[in-house]
Parts: C-alpha cells; structure tokens; sequence
C-alpha cells in the first residue's frame, strides 16, 4: 500500500471545538479524519522514532485492535479490513508505518487523499508527531477557557473544580505554543472557536489555505453527515448548523468567584488571545477556595496520569 502523502493535526484543549472543526474539515472531499486515536499514546515516544516496535508490544496491540469494539467500529469499515490484515503481518514494524498503515489505509478506503487526526492527548506529542511528519500541517483551535470549564463539567460533573481546570487550561496551552514554535510558519495556524462559529467561512478558507486545499461551499453543511464520523456523547451543536450565540456563555453561567478565579489563574492566556477580561478583587474567602480547590485538583490530576500511564504500558505487555 502506497502511504497518503499529505497530512495534518488539530490540537487544542478538552471542550475548545477540535471535534466541530474535526467534522467540518471531514466533509471535504479530499479529507478523512477518524475519531480519538487514543491507542497510539503508548508508541508516541522518543525511543519509537528509532527503534522498531515488535514481540510482546506489537502481538499486544494487535490483540486489542482484534477485541475492541470501540476501535473496530471506527475503523474497520469496508476496504480498510484488507490494509488491516496486512498490518497483522508484520512481525515487527515502524512507528511512522503503523500510523501509515492505519490513517492511509482508512484514508484510501474512503477515497480521499489527505489523512487528518484529532486526539485530545495528542497536544503533549506534537514534537514526537512533527519528527515523524516533517511536512505535516497543525491546526491549532482555541476557546475562551471560561467556557471550556462551563463546557466540560456540564460533560462531567468531576471537572466542576474551576481553580485546577483554569490552570491545567493554561498548562497546556503554555505546552502546545512551545512545540509550534518549531514548526514553520507555514505549516501551522491558530484559530479561536469564537471566530470559527461567527465568521465560519472566513476560517474555515483560511485553514484550507495551509492545507493547501481549495474550499468547499459543501463544508459548512457538515451537520449533516456528523452522525457517521461520531457517537451522540457530543455536544448536540455537532449535530446542527453553526451557532454564533455560542460564545461567552460564562458570563451567565459561572458565578462570579468562578470568574475572578479564573481570570487571576488564566488571565495571561484571556488577555493573550484577546478574550475579554475586567479587573476584580477578590476577598479571602475567595482566595482560600482557590488553594483549596488547586490543592485537591493537582494531586488528583497527577494520580490519574500515573494510572493512564501504567494502563497503557501494561496493555502492550501482552
């Protein structure tokens, strides 16, 4: 099988619009892009960039692809079961050519000629993903972190703590700036959610322009086909034309010791991204839930990536 030749990443954080652009970018004729792409984050390391994967790691992970339900839903579909079973094959094989068996042979099956992929997780590889790629494109989206927070615990009760997300927001987004600093201007752009829903057409072109794609009219009627590239978890907007009155929804939604909280743990990356901010004062009571909530938040985070960690590492053990 011959690889796709052309290739691109969204980034960005939790509940920031990287699956609206993922589904938007999707109904272009020339461009599929799966779902969370999850499975790889064990292999997205240094040591795979040099050295093969093989033995207990690769019969591993073909045993999980083999069982899960999740991952044969939503990528063996019609033609690509034959690009799969060659990968099952191989008894040893590259990181860039297990990605290229899995995005290009899933790409093709659908008669498209540029693969994408959009995996939350994937903000932390960004460095490891351009050494494998060096022509690849990255698509890096970003929302007012106020509404992310309102977003994802509406999603999860468990992220209600608005001290640690406003940090973990601003962590991450201080780690997907450092690694597009090395990728050349060309090959990179950033975009607001906020514009993307008010001025859809407007980005959208313009993101087809570092693709190096011509613009499809087709595209902004991409709700209708987003029942086949994703599950109804989503938010129900997916499933709809854009809404421009889908911003700044935290100025009615998070209280006000929610919104000085954030605003003193994020402002840098509000007032960054010209997100609007108002000066406030807040009382001790406000400053003693903050250190309560970052002290909970910090070791509960750090608590779940060990686990995650150990969970991947484990299952490629056989």
């Amino acid at each position: 099988m011959e690889p796709v030749k052309k290739q691109f990443f969204i980034v960005g954080t939790q509940r920031s619009g990287t699956t609206l652009l993922r589904l938007i970018l999707n109904s272009h004729s020339q461009i599929f892009i799966p779902r969370e792409s999850f499975f790889l984050m064990p292999f997205l390391k240094k040591r795979y960039l040099k050295s093969t994967i093989s033995g207990n790691s690769l019969r591993a992970f073909d045993e999980n692809i083999r069982s899960n339900s999740l991952f044969k839903g939503t990528y063996i579909d019609g033609n690509y079961r034959f690009f799969l079973s060659q990968l099952f094959q191989q008894e040893e094989i590259r990181l860039k050519d297990l990605m290229d068996f899995i995005f290009s042979g899933m790409c093709l099956s659908e008669n498209k000629s540029i693969w994408g992929n959009k995996t939350i997780s994937f903000f932390r590889k960004i460095d490891i993903l351009f050494s494998l790629y060096p022509h690849a494109k990255f698509i890096h989206i970003v929302r007012d972190g106020r509404d992310m927070f309102d977003s994802w615990r509406k999603m999860d009760p468990g992220k209600n703590n608005v001290a640690f997300v406003a940090l973990d927001w601003s962590i991450k987004l201080y780690k997907i700036e450092k690694s597009l600093k090395r990728i050349p201007p060309n090959n990179r752009i950033t975009i607001r959610y906020e514009d993307l829903v008010s001025n859809p057409e407007v980005i959208i072109k313009s993101v087809c322009s570092v693709l190096e794609i011509d613009y499809e009219p087709g595209m902004m009627d991409f709700y209708k086909t987003s029942h086949k590239y994703t599950i109804p978890h989503h938010s129900e907007l997916i499933f709809k034309p854009l809404d421009k009155g889908n911003t700044a929804k935290w100025k009615k939604r998070l209280t006000p010791r929610e919104i000085s909280i954030f605003n003193l743990l994020a402002g840098h990356y509000l007032r960054k991204y010209n997100y609007e901010i108002e000066k406030g004062r807040m009382s001790m009571s406000d400053i003693a839930f903050m250190l309560k909530g970052l002290s909970v938040g910090i070791p509960q985070r750090l608590m779940q990536v060990l686990f995650m960690k150990r969970t991947l590492e484990k299952g490629l053990q056989g």
